[in-house]
């Protein structure tokens, strides 16, 4: 089989002396891992739908995380500080966004891990 990726091309032989050859795509969804701390905030960047919603969820040791969406000018545009591990935010235009993620509350000095997608994925 050969796959083609934008800049490379994978050869892969499939049985004994036969091959197949496609064109595969890369995949450009992905969820978002990362560690923080009690108090932490980072921002990651995306692409979003009108509509599409971003969410986030952390570990058993994080009981509060929080999510605030700014568009491409800086202007908070949704946010979700409600007290709980699962805030959800929608995007209210298709565009390029920050998402910022806060840790008012991860109980173990150790940090915890956080998840951050949205409904496309960025």
């Amino acid at each position: 089989m050969v796959f083609r990726n934008h800049q490379r091309t994978y050869l892969v032989v499939a049985g004994v002396m036969s091959a197949i050859a496609f064109t595969a795509t890369a995949a450009l969804a992905q969820s978002r891992e990362l560690w923080m701390y009690n108090g932490d905030a980072t921002a990651v960047e995306g692409y979003f739908n009108a509509g599409e919603s971003i969410y986030a969820t952390c570990d058993a040791d994080c009981t509060d995380l929080d999510i605030t969406l700014y568009d491409s000018r800086g202007n908070v545009v949704a946010q979700d500080l409600l007290p709980d591990a699962n805030p959800i935010v929608v995007a209210p235009s298709a565009g390029n966004y920050q998402v910022l993620l806060s840790m008012p509350s991860c109980t173990t000095d150790a940090g915890c891990a956080v998840w951050v997608d949205s409904d496309q994925g960025f």
